[in-house]
């Protein structure tokens, strides 16, 4: 006897201008299963999953839920059907507290008809231990962190028993703790009848979760594959981007050109409830990447180094310049560049051209007696779409339009156009697809050619294993252990981070 479709897509075409998103995808989702769809940035994922939410109108084609066509074109009709959905920018309530957030419907009242506030406090507080998250439900939630937030969305889709729930990017700023977590969550819902749609660039996660994987390329539906023994990630890549991708999950062994010369150094540098005596150097030319689970103080210490977070005492070392007190400004002035993790939050002007987020730094090269050059802008602006490979109808298109990889590439090459000594970077890969992580990837390897030294903050581990000469692992606000060369495995990093070194005797750095 055949499954039973939940989902029904036939023939849905989309296109924003003379760019074609989608081009007559066709495919099933099937009643409580874990169906994946993958493909590079600009395949047409997100524009699919906002179709099917109601979000945004198709041009052609049909929607069959439950048997029945969906003909009305609104978030909050699909909400009546039983779709949820979690974007991969976050669409959280920054002046609503944590349990209002995951419950924003009014679902708990008393018997007069009022919000029962004990009610929803309680019930959120157990979601939020699925996640192991110890967080007052009644605090703001703009006080937590951009993985915390994720987790509130993901918890908000299912929180109130959807038939179908879509997941874009759910695990894009999570580490490896909270997305085994979500594994078991969303294993849980499968076997309670519920059915996941779920979108992921971590072909690993892909694998593990679900039970069918549909592939898009270029706006054109490419297949739907069993999820058994002869789908192999290789494979999925090849079905993806329909080439082979270097560098994605090599090894990199330690430079022999790393002269261990000084650029960077932090000395006793602590913050009230925060880090506690972070002693760090970074040497000329080199790849160093921080790791750390939630909490470790690694987003703190990322902030920090760039100027965001001031810090209580300690002090930082520039090329052996001393500084114990400095803002953002002093260390661009000092060739520091800051990836955010964020694109949208604190990375891209989303409404204004590209051609502007690309000058916006390197506004000096291009001015004289206070005038723009804006031809000169323009060649710039295309020099960088060609090196990056940013897929881009025009300068003037706004990042806001274009897909989440294509973001990323822009943000690094604004950063990278300043031609830095040092690059920052905050999870550069988050919510991208291997195509576009491998490219990014292959950027940063170069850099220490150009001089440049970096600072790699990612909760990818096979990421820090493909970059780094050493990796600096935090546990507790502090640094807990240091790992050089062939020393840095998956393994290695987590027994350290997790706070089980001292089992596996590895808690002291590591050197080759």
């Amino acid at each position: 006897m055949p499954e039973e479709n939940l989902l029904e897509i036939e023939n849905i075409s989309k296109s924003f201008g003379v760019v074609r998103a989608l081009k007559n995808v066709s495919f099933s989702v099937q009643k409580a299963e874990i169906h994946a769809i993958l493909g590079e940035n600009g395949a047409g994922k997100s524009t699919l999953v906002k179709i099917i939410k109601g979000e945004i109108p198709h041009d052609s084609g049909k929607l069959i839920f439950e048997g029945n066509e969906i003909k009305i074109i609104d978030p909050l009709y699909s909400i009546s059907l039983g779709i949820t959905m979690v974007h991969q920018e976050l669409t959280v309530f920054e002046n609503l507290s944590v349990a209002e957030n995951i419950y924003p419907n009014n679902v708990f009242k008393t018997k007069g008809g009022f919000l029962n506030k004990t009610a929803m406090i309680k019930k959120a507080k157990e979601n939020l231990l699925l996640f192991g998250l110890d967080i007052d439900p009644t605090d703001k939630i703009t006080y937590l962190t951009l993985a915390q937030k994720q987790i509130i969305e993901i918890l908000r889709s299912i929180a109130l028993k959807r038939k179908l729930i879509i997941l874009d990017e759910p695990t894009s700023g999570l580490n490896e703790v909270e997305v085994k977590r979500l594994m078991a969550i969303l294993k849980r819902l499968k076997n309670e009848g519920i059915t996941i749609l779920y979108i992921s660039h971590r072909i690993p996660e892909i694998i593990e979760i679900s039970d069918r994987v549909s592939v898009l390329k270029d706006g054109s539906y490419v297949g739907t594959f069993n999820n058994d023994e002869t789908l192999t990630e290789q494979k999925i890549i090849n079905l993806m981007v329909g080439r082979e991708i270097d560098l994605l999950y090599s090894k990199k062994s330690t430079s022999e050109e790393i002269l261990k010369e000084e650029f960077l150094k932090l000395e006793g540098i602590s913050k009230k409830n925060s880090i506690q005596d972070i002693n760090l150097t970074l040497y000329k030319n080199e790849i160093l990447g921080i790791f750390g689970l939630e909490g470790s103080g690694a987003e703190m210490l990322s902030k920090i180094l760039f100027g965001l977070e001031s810090f209580d005492k300690g002090v930082l070392k520039i090329k052996n310049r001393q500084f114990y007190r400095y803002s953002s400004e002093i260390l661009i002035d000092n060739g520091f560049v800051y990836v955010n993790r964020n694109r949208k939050e604190a990375g891209l002007f989303f409404d204004m051209p590209a051609s502007d987020n690309m000058a916006a730094p390197v506004l000096k090269k291009f001015s004289k007696f206070n005038f723009l050059n804006f031809s000169k802008i323009q060649a710039y602006t295309e020099e960088y779409i060609k090196r990056f490979g940013i897929v881009i109808p025009g300068i003037k298109t706004k990042p806001r339009n274009l897909s989440g990889g294509n973001q990323q590439k822009l943000m690094f090459s604004m950063c990278l156009g300043v031609e830095p000594e040092c690059v920052v970077a905050n999870e550069p890969t988050r919510g991208v697809d291997v195509g576009a992580k491998a490219e990014i990837h292959k950027f940063i390897l170069e850099l220490p050619g150009k001089n440049t030294s970096v600072i790699v903050f990612s909760s990818e581990l096979p990421e820090l294993l493909t970059l780094c000469d050493r990796v600096v692992i935090m546990e507790t606000n502090s640094i807990a252990g240091e790992l050089e060369g062939d020393s840095i495995t998956e393994e290695s990093i987590m027994a350290i981070a997790a706070g089980s070194a001292s089992k596996n005797n590895i808690n002291k750095p590591v050197k080759n």
